[in-house]
């Protein structure tokens, strides 16, 4: 248990370089909701020490907090480029 969530750790540390950088956040959003799920999962179906709980829930709420602001990011982004695309008439 403890390498899946040294895994899950490691995959956290380069979606935030990369949300950090502003850059690949469309495969940081899905690597991120994977992650999630897969911490949601662990969470609710095993049996983890109370370490491992606490460990899992810091990594479920950092994954959470990165999706978020990727989305945002995401979101930002596709209204900036709209405002240079031809407005339909």
């Amino acid at each position: 248990m403890s390498a899946t969530l040294a895994d899950i750790e490691e995959e956290l540390k380069f979606c935030q370089m990369s949300v950090e950088s502003e850059s690949r956040l469309e495969f940081v959003v899905g690597v991120l909701q994977e992650v999630s799920s897969k911490l949601e999962d662990l969470m609710l179906g095993q049996k983890l020490s109370e370490s491992e709980m606490e460990l899992a829930k810091s990594l479920y709420q950092k994954a959470r907090l990165l999706l978020h602001r990727a989305q945002a990011i995401l979101s930002i982004r596709d209204k900036e480029q709209e405002k240079f695309l031809p407005k339909r008439v």
